[in-house]
């Protein structure tokens, strides 16, 4: 088992740092929920959830997040809301009039961010200790609004990036809520925007500095129609939904989502070079999973993963781990077959195009210490340690290799010198794709840290990029 811990965990080494930067920022293209209301409907197909900060416990963050799902915490950062836990924490001074169609609801003074510093950090705090990705501050325009406080725009811009700043502290990616008229400044500070109605109103044509960055719009309409909109919303790549004003699990969503895949790997050595029945693949595109990593929970790779198959010529293949940006799927035995069609499919109609490849009868490719197909292998020495610099392969002991693409007899060189195959064959603690191979480091074998190492199956060589560590 654990050596099964450290196969898996280089296999997906590659997705867990893409997918564990210091602030999570939604792509451009992202399925979605608003729901305010609780308790949440789980069960609705989007990757990213924008939920109440204060009503939803960890526990809610946790299963999204066990689904591969994102999620934003919403708070209001420019109104005093008196139901909140920490209604007593503001001060009468900073409470101004109320807003219009919540008469219980009160704008806050911005400008006095040495008070509603605190309060606002002490939100954010309970956002990412509960997990959540994001933060979505809401009524931050209030500038624009009668407040009873002689707010300017400077007001206004200095509290949105103090706003911004706190979050990106946190490792909280942060949405511009609305303040249509402060975009063009703002879009540097602020990771994706959020709008309501702007169709209805007329001011999406505000949000093109956000489009051009490449940043992700959210954007819902309560009173239009979808048809009165939705072909609008996504010309111009917005990620629109018809909501009730109520903002709870209804919605209807303009667009489907659909998977793009850009490479079809071995993944081991990522080598594009075809496919063979049984080898392990990585596919790399947009779309092609939810936004967080989802692992198989046991060497019984399924067949759906996260709502995800990978189909080959509309056969399934056994998926060990799904994200936005990556998986991995074994490949189906493809009996007869020269080409096979690749698609990707998250279900309700969300199908990628296509993808024909190469069927070849072996593809070897040899996994690396690194998970980048290159340098040190993979590998475990005779006495179980992890071949490296620090623990060389002595002469005459064998070697545990792992591979993936192989079939039928294998044959390995180290140092360009035929070695002894001892086994090769299936691994116990893993599931299908992967292949074991025993082997004896030659005695004549040139000794260092770089030994070269090639696997041959069916005659095809794996890339002369890896290498041993061998001892005098």
């Amino acid at each position: 088992m654990r050596l099964f811990r450290f196969f898996l965990g280089l296999a997906l080494a590659v997705s867990a740092l893409a997918a564990d930067g210091s602030v999570w920022v939604p792509p451009a293209q992202l399925s979605w929920q608003w729901q305010l209301q609780v308790p949440v409907d789980l069960n609705v197909d989007a990757d990213l959830y924008d939920i109440d900060l204060f009503t939803n416990d960890a526990a809610v963050v946790k299963a999204l997040h066990a689904a591969g799902r994102k999620a934003i915490c919403y708070m209001s950062a420019g109104s005093w809301e008196p139901y909140r836990p920490d209604a007593g924490s503001f001060p009468e001074a900073v409470k101004g009039k109320a807003i219009e169609g919540f008469p219980d609801e009160k704008w806050l003074d911005i400008r006095r961010i040495d008070v509603l510093a605190p309060i606002m950090e002490a939100r954010l705090d309970l956002c990412k200790s509960k997990g959540f990705d994001a933060v979505e501050p809401d009524n931050v325009d209030g500038y624009t609004n009668k407040t009873g406080f002689p707010l300017k725009a400077a007001d206004q811009l200095a509290y949105n990036r103090y706003l911004a700043r706190a979050a990106h502290d946190r490792g909280l990616s942060v949405g511009l809520k609305n303040d249509v008229d402060q975009i063009a400044q703002l879009v540097s500070d602020f990771d994706w925007a959020l709008n309501e109605q702007c169709f209805e109103y007329k001011e999406c044509a505000a949000y093109a500095p956000f489009l051009s960055a490449g940043k992700a719009v959210f954007e819902v309409e309560y009173n239009l129609k979808p048809a009165q909109f939705c072909t609008q919303a996504n010309a111009l790549n917005f990620n629109s939904l018809q909501k009730n004003i109520a903002l709870d699990s209804a919605r209807t969503a303009c667009r489907t989502v659909l998977p793009v895949i850009t490479a079809v790997t071995n993944a081991a050595s990522y080598s594009g070079s075809g496919i063979s029945p049984g080898e392990i693949v990585t596919v790399f595109g947009t779309n092609i999973g939810p936004p967080g990593v989802v692992s198989a929970s046991s060497i019984a790779w399924p067949a759906t993963l996260a709502g995800v198959r990978v189909l080959f010529d509309g056969a399934a293949g056994q998926i060990l781990y799904v994200s936005g940006n990556q998986l991995s799927v074994v490949a189906p035995s493809l009996t007869g077959k020269t080409t096979v069609g690749l698609q990707v499919d998250r279900g309700s109609g969300s199908v990628s195009a296509t993808v024909p490849l190469a069927v070849t009868p072996a593809n070897p490719g040899l996994f690396t210490a690194n998970s980048v197909g290159t340098g040190l292998a993979a590998a475990v020495n005779q006495d179980g340690s992890i071949n490296g610099p620090g623990h060389s392969a002595p002469r005459g002991s064998y070697v545990s290799l792992f591979a993936t693409g192989v079939s039928g007899n294998v044959r390995v060189r180290i140092g360009g010198q035929e070695a002894v195959v001892s086994y090769a064959g299936g691994v116990s603690w893993s599931g299908p794709g992967l292949t074991q191979i025993n082997v004896i480091v030659p005695e004549s074998s040139t000794a260092g840290p770089a030994i070269p190492v090639t696997l041959i199956s069916q005659g095809v060589s794996s890339p002369d990029v890896v290498v041993l560590s061998i001892a005098p």
